[in-house]
């Protein structure tokens, strides 16, 4: 059924917001639906919750991080492709020195945000993570900007973590098509008898830490990739399959592949007092972490950016400052 709304979905050209109730993706629900959209997330280990934030919300966000991009590359214009050749992507799109920018701070204090994390944790008193954004320049355009994605992973090792870590977290703030790419996942791969397979069929992972890429044929052919739009929360279980996936680039807008920001929130109180002071250290100089907001970035597999003489962190808000 999933398959033949996509295909619906694409030949009208509508977004996951206009389409019937009925005929939207089987993982998205709105905000509100949260017995339905909880059960989906715990069930399954994914789900895409639409109308965390307003469109006004979603562009203010956009401006912010270009804002951010100009300023560390006052030669990218950006209404013109031709000056997006700027260093500091990694080949998956992944922007550590984002991470404390205005923009990205902006996704995280959303209220549509931290009610879906509350509501999972039933705690306000949260921490969010300060973790890399993800950019895809159009490769259609230029077939060197192509993507090259780091492959289905877990980024949580199930034999020393076995348990739930916490709900990783995605914001788009584009459109995330076929045509795009995005995130894909293996529905169900977090649920204690796939655990056992995997550790079967995977015991060279045993110790090589958080991160553990199984990039497999079975895995890939199971792999759903999550169609969501801009503002949507994407939320996986820690423990599941997941990664990114490079589209088909049939598309003709000039625009960014990928813009997305990664966004998780555990409660605070499970960070040590050491762990709190390196994320206010953290935010000052302009590093980044990683997903789980209680580990400071002492995660294997975290990509770095490294402290930025005279960085000038952006001005919280009340709500944003509580959840640093």
């Amino acid at each position: 059924m999933g398959v033949i709304v996509s295909q619906l979905q694409r030949f009208l050209g509508l977004s996951n917001a206009q389409l019937p109730d009925a005929q939207r993706p089987w993982y998205v629900f709105d905000l509100s639906d949260e017995v339905n959209w909880i059960d989906q997330l715990r069930g399954h280990g994914f789900v895409v919750i639409r109308g965390v934030a307003s469109d006004a919300q979603v562009q203010t966000a956009k401006d912010l991080l270009w804002d951010a991009i100009g300023e560390r590359h006052n030669n990218v214009i950006r209404d013109d492709p031709e000056t997006w050749d700027f260093p500091g992507l990694n080949p998956a799109g992944l922007v550590p020195w984002l991470a404390q920018s205005a923009g990205a701070w902006a996704v995280r204090g959303w209220p549509g945000v931290k009610h879906a994390f509350a509501r999972l944790w039933d705690t306000e008193n949260l921490i969010v993570s300060m973790d890399c954004a993800l950019i895809w320049r159009p490769w259609w355009l230029k077939s060197k900007w192509r993507p090259i994605t780091e492959g289905l992973h877990l980024d949580q090792n199930p034999w020393g973590k076995p348990d739930l870590e916490c709900y990783q977290g995605m914001v788009p703030l584009l459109p995330v098509t076929d045509a795009s790419g995005g995130l894909q996942v293996v529905p169900d791969s977090h649920l204690d008898e796939a655990k056992a397979e995997f550790k079967l069929s995977h015991p060279h992972l045993r110790r090589c830490g958080d991160w553990c890429m199984c990039d497999d044929d079975d895995l890939n052919q199971k792999a759903l990739l999550l169609h969501a739009e801009p503002g949507d929360l994407i939320l996986w279980d820690g423990r599941t399959v997941h990664g990114g996936r490079v589209g088909t680039g049939l598309c003709n807008k000039v625009d960014l592949a990928r813009l997305a920001v990664t966004v998780s929130m555990t409660p605070r109180a499970w960070a040590s007092d050491h762990v709190l002071q390196r994320r206010e250290e953290g935010f000052r100089k302009g590093e980044n972490f990683n997903h789980v907001p209680h580990e400071a970035g002492t995660s294997s597999g975290t990509v770095r950016a490294p402290s930025r003489r005279n960085f000038q962190p952006p001005t919280l808000t009340a709500e944003q400052l509580a959840l640093l």
